[in-house]
């Protein structure tokens, strides 16, 4: 392309020619440049930058060697003056400059509108990232929340049972004990009366002693013997638990809104993009 530094403005032929106006199809330096604009009748001339001209080979007709300076509508291609009497004779014209201004000005449009849907998106993408941690702070304070819950739940029904087995072992245990005293006083009672009898086989045969062993026969037959009872058992029947029933229990969390990741390329129909959460394709893919 041609450079800026090797031309020299051609107005006051000393300053480096880098501005190019359009309309003259003049190179001048920043100083006649705005020289230029001050004047009524160019003040709306179009400058550009010396070093984003076409290359002066490609500016010119290959036919008849004449610079470009008009566009065909009809074949959308730059022509030179000769080129309108010549192959593109009855074809539509517009001035070269006011297309290479209206693509200008388009593209500065398209541009400007896709930094601005651009800049859109990322205000919409911050918030919906905002809104999205909070949403998963409050997720994770729910299930903490559940979680302390379940826990105050089961100690409370582990406090209940272990009571409910304490009070319930200590009736059984009483009744045990009831039983267990009144064996031992029978025991007692038997020994007395063995000791009893023994120290009468010491004494001699009479009448007297014949009623002493009748009245302890009497007392003999009076000790009750009680048949003991079913001895109670206690045990405990653990119930299994898996992680999936804590889980049932906790409950569960919906993520919506999936976001499609490209997953393949195709050069026919363009990309794939699956889920990387739910694994589906969505619609209109």
């Amino acid at each position: 392309m041609a450079q800026a530094a090797s031309k020299t403005c051609e107005i006051c032929v000393n300053a480096p020619g880098s501005q190019y106006c359009l309309e003259c199809e003049q190179y001048y330096c920043e100083n006649c440049k705005s020289l230029h604009k001050r004047q009524k009748l160019s003040t709306n001339h179009q400058f550009q930058h010396a070093s984003e001209l076409i290359p002066e080979g490609k500016s010119r007709c290959s036919q008849h060697k004449e610079e470009f300076n008009l566009m065909c509508n009809t074949c959308n291609v730059p022509v030179c003056t000769s080129c309108v009497t010549g192959n593109h004779n009855g074809h539509k014209f517009s001035k070269l400059v006011d297309v290479i201004g209206q693509l200008r000005g388009e593209n500065e449009k398209h541009i400007r509108d896709k930094t601005n849907e651009a800049n859109q998106n990322i205000t919409k993408i911050e918030v919906s990232l905002k809104s999205f941690d909070n949403d998963v702070e409050s997720v994770i304070k729910a299930i903490t929340d559940q979680s302390n819950n379940i826990k105050r739940m089961v100690d409370k029904s582990v406090s209940k049972m272990i009571a409910l087995v304490k009070e319930q072992s200590t009736k059984e245990k009483d009744k045990l004990m009831k039983i267990l005293s009144a064996a031992k006083s029978t025991l007692v009672a038997g020994q007395n009366l063995d000791r009893r009898r023994r120290d009468l086989d010491k004494t001699r045969p009479d009448e007297t002693m014949v009623q002493q062993i009748n009245k302890m026969k009497e007392e003999i037959s009076k000790l009750d013997i009680d048949s003991l009872p079913e001895f109670q058992k206690i045990s405990f029947d653990s119930k299994a638990v898996t992680e999936d029933d804590i889980k049932q229990l906790i409950g569960s969390y919906t993520l919506s809104g999936c976001l499609p990741v490209k997953e393949k390329d195709y050069p026919k129909h363009g990309r794939l993009l699956r889920c990387p959460n739910c694994g589906q394709v969505p619609k209109g893919n």
